[in-house]
């Protein structure tokens, strides 16, 4: 866990460390990455957004839906503006289905 130094959000991941690793299910990364995010404002904004039929079924269509990619883009960015200094959020750049904060490398 660490404190977003711009925001003063707790987020719920270790710097380096994966998130959700191994897979790109839409099912699987949203839960993952909402539950990064619980402490802030943007969570409020997207707590309901996954219908209740949805959470209870992983094979449910709602997933493979516009509705749930374009939560999954918004989560994306909100978690990239939570990154710390000198980190971004998104796929390790050595494993394409591990994600987290990782540090950005300068050349």
């Amino acid at each position: 866990m660490f404190i977003d130094e711009r925001t003063q959000n707790r987020i719920h991941a270790v710097p380096g460390e994966s998130i959700s690793h191994g897979t790109m299910r839409t099912q699987d990364l949203i839960p993952a990455f909402m539950d990064v995010v619980r402490d802030t404002p943007e969570y409020v904004q997207v707590m309901d957004a996954v219908p209740a039929h949805a959470k209870e079924d992983k094979d449910a269509e709602w997933w493979n839906s516009d509705e749930a990619a374009g939560l999954l883009e918004s989560l994306f960015d909100t978690l990239d503006s939570h990154s710390p200094e000198g980190h971004y959020f998104g796929a390790h750049p050595g494993d394409g289905s591990d994600y987290g904060f990782w540090k950005t490398e300068l050349f």
